[in-house]
């Protein structure tokens, strides 16, 4: 079972998650950045919750600010839970990354792998398992798809995400708000409530009351029949 069934709140969150990861994957000097402009995403785990589509404003700032804080983040993940980089490759437009980390009761491998051209459109798809296999968490399984839209409209600004419901977050910094929940999945784990409330309440504190009751209702709809008290 995927630990997000066990967090549905944590689900919106998945695809800043996830767009955070590629970004730090396609860091190396040989893979080109994504084109500036409108890039419309659907994101989709192996929970049983919808999938979700939402929009991104992007640049190459706002990418570059991405990558830095990617890979600061599974720096950090890196060092509890002695995650080593197994395998990166590089080949015309199909980047493969493979990392091994070990976790007090088992091993987890991550892969990521990212086609595309980055003009047009891209795919970024990611597959953790564990072994010995964990009894509420033995693989998960994460999918992005991206198609360049345009120019950003009027009234998005670089880093502007629109979200499931029409709320609208700056990707960057809802990623400094997630960044333990994005820790926590990086050592293989489920995040702690203490992590979740402190997150909902930066949420709160940079997001409208109407905002935030979109947010609760796109939680709701995501939450897979039977599960999430």
């Amino acid at each position: 079972m995927s630990a997000f069934r066990l967090f549905p709140s944590v689900r919106i969150t998945i695809a800043v998650a996830l767009l955070t990861e590629a970004a730090a994957a396609i860091a190396g000097p040989a893979f080109p950045r994504r084109k500036d402009g409108l890039w419309e995403m659907r994101v989709e785990t192996s929970a049983k919750g919808q999938p979700m589509t939402l929009q991104q404003c992007a640049d190459a700032a706002t990418d570059r600010l991405l990558q830095e804080q990617g890979a600061s983040r599974q720096a950090e993940a890196r060092k509890p839970t002695n995650c080593q980089e197994d395998m990166r490759s590089e080949v015309g437009r199909v980047l493969t990354h493979k990392e091994v980390c070990k976790l007090p009761d088992a091993t987890m491998t991550r892969l990521t792998v990212v086609t595309g051209d980055m003009n047009s459109s891209y795919r970024v798809s990611s597959h953790t398992t564990y072994a010995p296999p964990r009894a509420k968490q033995d693989e998960s399984d994460m999918t992005m798809e991206a198609q360049w839209k345009g120019a950003c409209p009027a009234g998005m600004r670089p880093g502007d995400m629109v979200l499931p419901g029409g709320m609208k977050m700056n990707v960057v910094d809802m990623q400094r708000m997630t960044a333990p929940m994005g820790a926590a999945a990086a050592a293989g784990r489920a995040p702690t409530q203490a992590e979740i409330q402190r997150m909902m309440g930066q949420m709160q504190q940079s997001m409208s009351p109407e905002d935030m009751r979109r947010m609760a209702a796109e939680m709701q709809k995501a939450t897979p029949a039977g599960t999430g008290k």
